[in-house]
């Protein structure tokens, strides 16, 4: 076999600068990677960044707050970050009811798991669960309330300068101050009030306005508190429940009444309007019948002035007739008409009906009547 002079040499040579080159290269990464870890911080999307000095004449937490990206630390620097998101903190009794409605240890072995995961899902550092608050009422009684507080982080240097890093704000802060916030508003509530939404809503915006205020002065923003449900003690609740059928009922039969007494007002007032009705009926009878009368009389009054009139005027005219039948010229007329009679009689002797038919034409020619003169 054939070897050609120094190859192996040459080959030797080579791998030796591989190897330089690769722990030179691998020196670089490592250096850079030390250098990236070592002198780089990131502040994400959904965190808000405060830098700290541990070492130089700048010793402490620089009063800038800073946003999401990517910044350069120098030796002894540090960024540490928190969540912006709204926190959100729940003094709930869910927990506690679901595991009293468990059938067996089964269900709730369910219940808790279901509970932790969901605490584990929504995260400690922005959402916090803790026992329901139980209030103290002004009247002596115990109300459990069931709230929940949104809030946020709005300065997170003043946050860093007072509670320092991680979560430590939720357990040294929020918590008592959420607690002791509520506690003194709403206690200054009777029991009774808790069912009055009016008073109920005055009080959760008050014990709102103090938790902003107390949140304010150290670094944080109240967005909402919210009262999710309440209930009493159990004897309380048949008591009070009790107390609000009997109040019911003597609201109900002060109702009765009064709807009772409208009854017999209006009964009363009918009663009125059909008496006014049936006296102004009689009244309006009475006024017809008057004036009916009063025709009546009217009539007959005219009536016996037109027949004085007319008997006065046949008077009058028989009397003229008469007057002119006893001129000169009535006599001729008398004589003309008597003889006309004759002309009705058949024979030369008068029967006793022609006798007294001819004697009446006679009287009638000359205004002469049977029962006398007129």
């Amino acid at each position: 076999m054939v070897q050609v002079a120094g190859l192996a040499r040459a080959g030797q040579q080579i791998r030796s600068s591989l190897l330089r080159m690769g722990m030179m290269a691998a020196a670089v990464v490592l250096g850079f990677t030390a250098f990236y870890v070592g002198c780089t911080a990131r502040v994400r999307p959904n965190e808000l960044g405060v830098e700290q000095h541990r070492l130089g004449s700048q010793k402490g937490i620089v009063s800038r707050a800073f946003g999401p990206g990517l910044y350069f630390v120098g030796p002894g620097t540090a960024m540490h970050t928190f969540p912006r998101e709204i926190h959100v903190l729940e003094a709930s009794y869910d927990r506690q009811d679901a595991l009293a409605r468990a059938q067996n240890t089964k269900v709730k072995e369910k219940v808790q798991e279901y509970f932790d995961d969901r605490d584990a899902s929504l995260g400690a550092a922005t959402h916090r669960t803790v026992d329901a608050l139980n209030v103290q009422t002004s009247d002596g009684y115990a109300v459990t309330a069931d709230l929940t507080l949104l809030y946020s982080i709005a300065d997170p240097v003043k946050v860093a300068r007072e509670f320092g890093w991680g979560s430590l704000y939720v357990d040294s802060f929020v918590v008592s101050t959420f607690r002791n916030g509520i506690l003194a508003t709403l206690g200054k509530m009777n029991a009774e009030s808790f069912y009055d939404a009016a008073v109920r809503i005055k009080a959760i915006e008050e014990a709102e306005g103090l938790l902003r205020q107390r949140f304010q002065e150290r670094g944080f923003t109240v967005e909402k508190l919210l009262l999710r449900n309440f209930r009493y003690a159990d004897n309380y609740e048949k008591s009070l429940r009790d107390k609000k059928v009997a109040v019911q009922l003597a609201e109900k039969n002060r109702k009765e009444s009064l709807v009772n007494e409208e009854k017999a007002r209006l009964q009363q007032i009918q009663a009125k309007g059909d008496a006014t009705i049936t006296i102004a009926e009689s009244e309006i009878a009475a006024r017809i019948a008057k004036v009916r009368a009063e025709a009546e009389l009217y009539s007959s009054q005219v009536r016996a002035r037109a027949d004085t009139q007319v008997n006065l005027a046949q008077a009058e005219g028989k009397r003229l007739k008469a007057e002119a039948l006893t001129q000169d010229g009535g006599r001729y007329v008398v004589a003309l008409e008597t003889s006309r009679m004759f002309d009705n009689i058949d024979g030369a002797v008068m029967t006793p009906e022609q006798y007294i038919a001819f004697v009446r034409s006679a009287w009638a020619l000359i205004g002469v009547s049977g029962g006398g003169s007129k």
